[in-house]
Order: C-alpha cells, then sequence, then structure tokens
C-alpha cells in the first residue's frame, strides 16, 4: 500500500505547524500559541484523509483532536473539548480493534475484559476525583469516563501487537505518551504549578497524536 504525494505534503505541514507551535508555547506567547493552534491537527487529519480514504476512524479521530484543540481554549466550549476528545479516543480504539477483529483472532472474553478494565479504572478514577477535588458530581463523572478510556488504550493496543503485528507498537507508545500529557496537564490544573508547563503538555500531546496515527498507517502500508 503506497500513499500518495499530497500525504507527505500535509505531514510536512503537520511538522512545521507542530514546530511553531512548541516554539510559541516554549516562548510563552499565548496569543499565537492559541491562534495556530488547531493547525497540527488540521493538517494531521487531512493527510490521514488522503492516506486511509478507506479507514474513516483514524483521520475523525484526527479531526476529533482538533476540534477538541478548538474548544478547550475557551472557557464556555471547554467541556465541548473534552468531549471531543473522549470520542476522538474511541475512534482510534474502534479502530484498532476493527483491525484485530479483521485478522479473526479476537474471542469474547477479550470484548469482556476490555469493558471489565474501562469500569474498574472509571470507579476507581471517580472515587480519587470525589475525595480529592471540589468538583460538581457530573464533572467528576466526565473526568472519569475520559480518563478510564485512556487506560483501555492499553490493553487494546497490546492485544493488537500481538494479534496484528506489524508497527501497531508505535500506537501503544503513542497512547503512553498521551497519559502522560493528560497526566501533566492535571498536575499543574490542580496545583503543581510550573514553568512552560503548555510547551511539556503539547510536546507530549503531539508525539502521542502522531504515534497513533503512524502505528497505523505503517501497519497498513506493510500488511
Amino acid at each position: 500500500m503506497k500513499f500518495p504525494i499530497v500525504t507527505y505534503v500535509f505531514l510536512g505541514l503537520f511538522l512545521v505547524a507542530s514546530i511553531l507551535q512548541l516554539a510559541f508555547a516554549f516562548i510563552e506567547n499565548q496569543k499565537l500559541r492559541r491562534k495556530e493552534k488547531t493547525l497540527c491537527m488540521m493538517m494531521l487529519g487531512i493527510a490521514s484523509v488522503f492516506a486511509f480514504p478507506d479507514q474513516p476512524l483514524i483521520y475523525i479521530g484526527a479531526f476529533l483532536a482538533m476540534i477538541g484543540d478548538w474548544c478547550v481554549l475557551r472557557k464556555k466550549t471547554f467541556n465541548l473539548g473534552v468531549v471531543a476528545f473522549f470520542l476522538g479516543h474511541l475512534a482510534y480504539i474502534f479502530e484498532c480493534m476493527f483491525m484485530i477483529i479483521g485478522e479473526n483472532n479476537i474471542r469474547w472474553f477479550h470484548h469482556v475484559i476490555f469493558i471489565l478494565a474501562y469500569i474498574v479504572v472509571a470507579l476507581a478514577m471517580f472515587a480519587g476525583c470525589k475525595r480529592f477535588t471540589k468538583h460538581s458530581m457530573l464533572n467528576n463523572i466526565a473526568q472519569s469516563l475520559y480518563f478510564a478510556i485512556l487506560a483501555v488504550y492499553i490493553p487494546v493496543f497490546a492485544l493488537a501487537i500481538k494479534v496484528v503485528g506489524s508497527y501497531i507498537f508505535l500506537s501503544l507508545i503513542g497512547a503512553v505518551v498521551f497519559i502522560v500529557s493528560d497526566s501533566i496537564l492535571v498536575l499543574n490544573h490542580f496545583g503543581a504549578k510550573f514553568k512552560r508547563h503548555d510547551f511539556y503538555i503539547m510536546l507530549t500531546y503531539l508525539i502521542a497524536e502522531f504515534l497513533i496515527v503512524l502505528g497505523f498507517a505503517l501497519t497498513l502500508m506493510f500488511r
């Protein structure tokens, strides 16, 4: 499977936009950083459209991340941004699940394990949010569901490495880096503030998104 040249053009634009975003975050120029932020995932999303026209969940995941980037910049739409990120994670996870199912090596109990893992992590996160934060019940539930879906990345991509093989391990690394990125965000939000936190959040976030998509791309290319 070969990708059209236009894919690499937009991938290059994604890298340029990412470098600019990290530069603005490093010098803590919030005005330029906020204006340029959505371009990163927009470019990666467009590159994914040309690379995977028959794999819509991949570019849907990227575009949902772009929408999330835009929404979280504004207090009124922050919760919509969290929903967009949540749905983007689901898109990547379902794409990975479909790859596994396509190999006809997934058993019914694998689904049960994923569901139980999600419920257990969500309950644990909810207990932690309820104890250590002063947020409303609705916010605690939303945060718990969001971070639980991040935890589900690990068993899903780990199973894909065993069943699908190839380069999907890059997506697993991306999922782990995503958890690191959101952990930095949470630490900063709840008081452990440090200089250039936006730089470290965006660095890990962009690496995570790139690795997840790259893992899918190379796996499909060399299938």
